[in-house]
């Protein structure tokens, strides 16, 4: 019979708080692996490996494999080759040399028989390699392993000390100085002081909330800037944000002065703003404007309608302003005019103007009747009395001219009036069966006209009594 000091089954527990387990394959899916408290041991009895358990609960990540002695260094020889330290590094392009039998200073540090000094930057020669110093000879030898990729040298003194440097077929570099490199970098671009568990610092926080994260205050500055932009006059949808601000500020031009409204010491919205109060409310209809037109639109309409810059005059002067102009017009004008024949002290300047025209061209109206053989009206005027100069000439013959003054009256009512002729001149041969009158039609006295042969009738109004 063999003898036994004990024989376990399952597994060992000690005190009731750690168990020592063991089993076939990964633990932690079910049973004692699974209610095991944290600190226990499972031993994989078809591999050999340890498990600890680091959490509490059931599932396999609730364990941690132990690193083996072999696992390490099939882990770390896999890709690095190490080789004996360096007392320190040197970018030396050619070898150092020394009085025989002398120590050499390499990087700050003496070197003496047989240190190593990793050069890293020599040209030619054995290569980017380390060196043995021969103190006999005051030189140095290549190291009898020659540099191969993978191969890492720790470096023990100089500006260097403490770092280690891998070959990577090319070049000396230092051990994962890239990646430290762009760590460095990546910290400076998002402005990280330092490692560890920090949160950004804004200098501004009208957007984004003080000690955020970078994903949202970017959400908070993306949220305010809002949808892109569609083309307008200058921007366009095309554009980054920068690129629409540029246009816009080549568009606003330099700085304002400090004028009637704005300041030069306010932003653009607060002179925006200050302007905005000074323009008021939209504009409605008007002579030259439409409702709800743009500023720019109306002051190009009323530019339009102004017309170019005025000359030096009787009132007004081309260096003025409109507003200059404008008073110097009304100081000559005067006060406002009071009812009369054609103006009246409620119209606009304009009206009164245009009323003034209109009865100008009533007074002095020319009017030409081509082809007349028949009676007809050659003007017609509502007016207590008119006086016109007649002129009668044969069509296709311009030597039969008649030419007479016509004075007329009416009575103001449908049928009442007189006329005379006067002043009769006439060139070549009788007209035959023309005659000139005036009758009255519902108060209004007509110039008429008849021939038997075609004549061209023109006549103008002399004077006209309303």
């Amino acid at each position: 019979m063999a003898l036994d000091f004990f024989r376990i089954e399952r597994g060992l527990e000690l005190d009731e708080l750690v168990q020592y387990l063991q089993g076939a394959g990964v633990p932690g899916a079910a049973g004692d692996t699974a209610a095991a408290l944290v600190g226990s041991v499972y031993t994989d009895n078809s591999t050999g490996a340890l498990y600890t358990k680091i959490t509490a609960g059931t599932g396999t990540d609730k364990w941690q494999k132990m690193a083996s002695e072999t696992y390490v260094n099939n882990a770390v020889g896999a890709t690095v080759s190490w080789r004996e330290p360096a007392k320190v590094l040197s970018t030396a392009t050619t070898l150092p040399t020394q009085t025989a039998g002398s120590t050499i200073v390499v990087d700050g540090v003496t070197i003496s028989n047989g240190q190593r000094v990793l050069f890293s930057d020599i040209v030619g020669g054995d290569g980017k390699n380390v060196y043995v110093y021969d103190q006999p000879s005051g030189t140095f030898v290549e190291d009898v392993n020659a540099e191969t990729s993978g191969d890492a040298v720790y470096i023990e003194a100089g500006t260097s000390g403490g770092k280690t440097f891998i070959f990577n077929g090319t070049d000396w570099v230092q051990s994962d100085q890239a990646s430290l490199d762009e760590l460095g970098y990546i910290r400076a671009f998002i402005g990280k002081d330092a490692a560890g568990n920090e949160m950004p610092v804004y200098t501004t926080t009208n957007f984004v909330v003080a000690s955020s994260s970078l994903e949202a205050a970017v959400s908070a500055l993306d949220t305010e800037i809002g949808a892109n932009v569609s083309d307008g006059n200058f921007i366009a949808s095309a554009n980054k944000v920068n690129g629409n601000i540029q246009a816009l500020d080549t568009q606003l031009g330099a700085n304002v002065t400090n004028g009637g409204w704005i300041l030069a010491a306010n932003s653009t919205n607060t002179n925006i703003q200050v302007l905005d109060t000074h323009l008021g409310v939209p504009f409605l209809v008007g002579n030259y404007i439409s409702a709800g037109q743009t500023v720019s639109g109306a002051v190009t309409a009323l530019d339009v309608a102004i017309g170019p810059n005025v000359v030096d005059g009787n009132f007004i002067a081309a260096a003025n302003k409109v507003q200059q102009n404008i008073q110097a017009l009304d100081n000559e004008i005067g006060a406002n005019v009071i009812n009369g024949t054609y103006v009246l002290a409620a119209n606009s300047l304009n009206a009164n103007v245009q009323a003034l025209d209109t009865a100008l061209g009533e007074v002095a109206l020319s009017t030409t009747v081509n082809n007349v053989t028949s009676v007809q009206t050659i003007d017609s005027i509502t007016a207590g009395a008119a006086k016109w100069f007649v002129r009668v000439e044969v069509v296709g013959d311009t030597t039969r001219v008649y030419s007479t003054e016509v004075y007329a009256l009416s009575d103001g009512t449908a049928t009442g009036s007189d006329f005379t002729r006067y002043a009769t001149l006439k060139l070549g041969t009788a007209i035959p069966g023309l005659l000139v009158s005036v009758d009255a039609v519902a108060g209004a006295l007509r110039l008429r006209c008849e021939a038997t042969v075609a004549v061209n009738v023109t006549a103008r109004r002399a004077s006209v009594i309303i």
